[in-house]
């Protein structure tokens, strides 16, 4: 009696579960959706057939192993769901509507000042391209004295004579000077800070991924943890000329160091990777105007991102010409096998190289090489695939649309193309000049443009672009 009543249950509980089950794949399917029209209908005609099979093989020739089949084919159903919810989630913290910049206020080690309101009817000093986003926090807690600066090495002599109290700087300019200027973090501390919401940038771009050729920036920031401030140093600066018709990918390195104009600035040039302090915004128009091009949308992924993707997928093996050490990190010549704090040091590295910065842009295309050649081995993608998704998880930032992302992801199992990928980099010479970031006080190691391997890069980019 017991034995039947367990039965009875079981043949009402199991299939309402699995119709849950259904559902809620279904669902995620449908929401993601990243699988082709027509796989759809394949693949939901197949698994019609299979219930109705199943139900027929339950009914005629045996409920214990029928309801054992549909036990095992939920289970693999509830595998896939969490991997599409998870796969949702990732697309979803891509796009990120608004970020976060933070600003900072420092004065002297050897002033009395503690608090911002230790500071009222003092005299602030913050730099010109700033003065809205500072002034709408500072107005609204304390009455002060303004000193505004076209030039933040101007602003720092005003503070080390004392003739500011005190200056409010953005956070990742704040990280620039600490780099640049050693005794500025030893001699000053922050007394005060506050974060303000802004709306991310968008390139507004009406193209279709699938059919038109376009121009993606992937920008490597000087950053760890989450992104979610729209500033900071673009440390790596690759375009992806992307040609869906051919199928073909022109990967072009810009060193971080290249000596360009600004966009907006006139005067003093500067470190293209100072341009990521002013925001993605002047990263993107720095190199349409130095390429002649227009860029569509941009990616943007920190340190931690290699770091996290390395470790997840145990380690690259790469290829040194070059034996050096730094920091921890050894590097020996020949192959080497780096997790991803190693594979960072390595793509960073450019002092241990004659050819500095060039170097270093062939070390960045070998790490990113080496990823794609194990990520897309698919036994790790599939033993792996949630790590992955759950660690990256807010380690990108991009203004293309879920809708932009899965018609690509679409595309790509529909028609399954061959990617031809081709990477070029602009060259240049080392050298030390005064930029418009740090002024005209202080000499920086920049690199200047070798215009010959530009104007080549120029020429394949075009060419690229109007492939049929």
């Amino acid at each position: 009696m017991v034995r039947e009543r367990i039965k009875r249950i079981i043949s009402i509980l199991l299939p309402i579960i699995y119709i849950i089950i259904v559902l809620s794949v279904s669902y995620c399917i449908f929401k993601i959706n990243i699988i082709p029209l027509k796989f759809l209908i394949i693949g939901y005609v197949l698994f019609i057939l299979l219930n109705i099979g199943l139900f027929i093989f339950i009914k005629k020739k045996s409920k214990l192993i029928g309801y054992i089949i549909l036990s095992i084919i939920s289970i693999i159903l509830l595998i896939i769901n969490i991997y599409l919810v998870n796969t949702y989630k990732f697309l979803l913290g891509f796009h990120q509507e608004y970020a976060i910049i933070n600003y900072q206020v420092v004065t002297l080690n050897s002033a009395s000042y503690k608090e911002l309101d230790d500071l009222k009817d003092k005299k602030i000093g913050y730099l010109s391209d700033s003065k809205d986003n500072i002034e709408s926090n500072l107005n609204a807690n304390i009455n002060y004295e303004a000193v505004v600066s076209n030039e933040f090495g101007e602003l720092q002599n005003k503070l080390y004579k004392k003739e500011v109290e005190a200056l409010c700087i953005e956070e990742s300019y704040l990280k620039l000077i600490y780099e640049e200027v050693p005794d500025f973090k030893e001699s000053t501390k922050v007394i005060y800070n506050f974060d303000l919401k802004i709306k991310t940038y968008e390139e507004a771009q009406d193209i279709n991924v699938t059919k038109d050729s376009f121009i993606l920036y992937i920008s490597g920031i000087d950053q760890y943890g989450k992104v979610t401030s729209v500033r900071g140093r673009s440390d790596v600066n690759i375009l992806a000329v992307v040609n869906p018709s051919t199928n073909h990918i022109l990967l072009v390195n810009t060193p971080r160091d290249y000596y360009v104009q600004l966009d907006g600035t006139t005067g003093l040039k500067d470190k293209l990777t100072h341009a990521g302090i002013y925001g993605i915004e002047k990263s993107i128009k720095t190199l349409e105007k130095f390429y002649n091009i227009n860029i569509s949308h941009y990616l943007r992924v920190n340190f931690d991102t290699l770091i996290k993707v390395v470790d997840i997928i145990d380690g690259i093996d790469i290829y040194s010409d070059k034996s050096f050490t730094r920091g921890n990190v050894v590097v020996k010549k020949g192959w080497n096998h780096f997790n991803g704090e190693q594979a960072l040091v390595y793509s960073r590295e450019r002092k241990n190289y004659a050819s500095g910065d060039n170097h270093r842009g062939q070390n960045q295309q070998q790490v990113i090489t080496a990823i794609i050649n194990k990520v897309s081995k698919s036994s790790v993608i599939i033993s792996k695939y949630n790590s992955i998704l759950d660690s990256l998880n807010g380690s990108f930032q991009t203004d293309m649309s879920i809708d932009t992302i899965t018609e690509f992801i679409k595309y790509q199992i529909s028609k399954m193309p061959s990617w031809k990928i081709e990477s070029i980099q602009v060259t240049g010479y080392n050298s030390m000049n005064y930029t418009y970031s740090m002024g005209s006080n202080r000499l920086l190691y920049v690199m200047e443009p070798n215009y010959k391997s530009v104007n080549d890069a120029k020429d394949k980019i075009a060419k690229v672009l109007k492939e049929k």
